[in-house]
């Protein structure tokens, strides 16, 4: 009677060996991802596919999307440890997808997904609740919403509406706020500044300065007023942002070229914004990490 138990247990020995095993037979120029239990080959294919919507691979220039395995791939081995990579922004790593996955929720395309108690809201292209939620988040500092009829949803990242919006009249925000449509939320509402002294055209030595000095007084103590890129062109919008720990403006805003898009960053597995500074925390296989931190150097 104590056979069984004796075969079941040299099956889960065998069973707990077979990912090694399988994984030593990659072949050459190939290594083991174990997030896919799969051989990969190193390097970037020459036609990589593009994620669908709600998807997206690492920040980083070292991954790129297979259309073959439906996932993000690495072009070289994950450090020790496997630690999960960067994502973009507003999007999370998922080890077992091997992808980021938006923040937003999916599954919602048109207004026929929503259902009997919900509205489908086109600016976010996502069904919302009657009514709203019954407690709302509160908006993240340098953000509020319009003091009726809107609530903060976390999933969109912005202000949504209770019911169907209407065109006119323009959410109205609470005192010393005003609402920047570009981004569907609330944000301070800028003093005026004095006249800047007349500059002959053509000269800007001052512009820097003028700037800083606007930017410092649409936004609360701590936060920088970042213009938002539109098509490639800066926009009369802006967010404010803390550049000091902004993973994609990091130690200013990155749309002035002031600061540093820490994902960026070549052959970073994962990054993080530390007072102003970008600081790697591992490098891909194949980089050694530098000793500042700042960089990953080709081994």
């Amino acid at each position: 009677m104590t056979v069984i138990p004796r075969v079941v247990a040299v099956f889960a020995v065998l069973a707990s060996a077979l990912p090694l095993a399988v994984a030593t037979n990659c072949g050459s120029g190939e290594f083991w991802y174990e997030n896919k239990s799969c051989c990969v080959k190193q390097g970037t294919p020459q036609n990589t596919g593009t994620p669908p919507s709600g998807k997206a691979c690492p920040s980083s220039g070292n991954w790129y999307w297979s259309s073959d395995k439906s996932c993000c791939l690495p072009s070289s081995e994950p450090p020790s440890g496997n630690p999960s990579p960067t994502c973009p922004s507003s999007h999370s790593w998922s080890d077992s997808d091997s992808v980021c996955n938006s923040n937003t929720p999916r599954g919602s395309t048109s207004s026929s997904d929503c259902s009997s108690d919900e509205f489908w809201y086109s600016a976010k292209s996502c069904c919302l609740p009657h009514g709203g939620v019954p407690n709302p988040p509160s908006p993240p500092k340098g953000s509020e919403c319009p003091s009726s009829g809107w609530y903060w949803g976390n999933d969109q990242g912005c202000c949504v509406p209770h019911h169907p919006p209407t065109n006119n009249p323009a959410p109205q925000c609470p005192s010393g706020w005003e609402w920047i449509s570009g981004i569907y939320k609330c944000q301070p509402s800028p003093s005026q500044p004095s006249q800047p002294p007349s500059t002959p055209s053509g000269v800007h030595h001052n512009y820097k300065k003028q700037h800083k000095a606007r930017a410092s007084a649409l936004c609360p103590t701590g936060l920088d007023a970042c213009p938002i890129v539109n098509a490639s062109r800066l926009t009369s919008d802006y967010e404010c942002l803390d550049t000091t720990q902004e993973l994609e403006s990091c130690g200013g805003c990155l749309s002035t070229g002031a600061g540093q898009d820490c994902t960026a960053i070549q052959g970073a597995w994962n990054v993080g914004c530390a007072q102003g500074s970008c600081a790697i925390y591992n490098c891909m296989t194949g980089y050694r990490l530098s000793a500042d931190h700042k960089t990953c150097i080709a081994a």
